[in-house]
């Protein structure tokens, strides 16, 4: 039988992990109360965890930006992510 999660378990498993960006670059697991990398947040897009990054100062929410730029890096490093025609697309739109 399934565990029933309640409680302040059932919240934590509901709302996203809060990544906080500084201006120095450096990123903030709030969960976890430790500083990461997007690689670490690349490993969190792969095991499905669900997160938001705000940038620290304003609170915007910047996770679009963080994501692409995950992107940009693995595309940098050799790891070509997506095919030319997917790129296009994406530009077009």
């Amino acid at each position: 039988m399934a565990k029933k999660i309640t409680g302040s378990a059932a919240d934590a498993a509901a709302s996203p992990v809060i990544i906080k960006k500084y201006a120095n670059r450096r990123l903030y697991n709030t969960s976890s109360s430790s500083y990461i990398t997007l690689e670490d947040l690349a490993s969190m897009v792969r095991e499905n965890i669900d997160f938001q990054v705000l940038d620290a100062k304003s609170g915007d929410e910047i996770t679009h930006s963080i994501l692409t730029q995950i992107i940009m890096e693995e595309e940098a490093n050799a790891c070509q992510m997506m095919p030319v025609s997917i790129l296009s697309q994406m530009i077009v739109k």
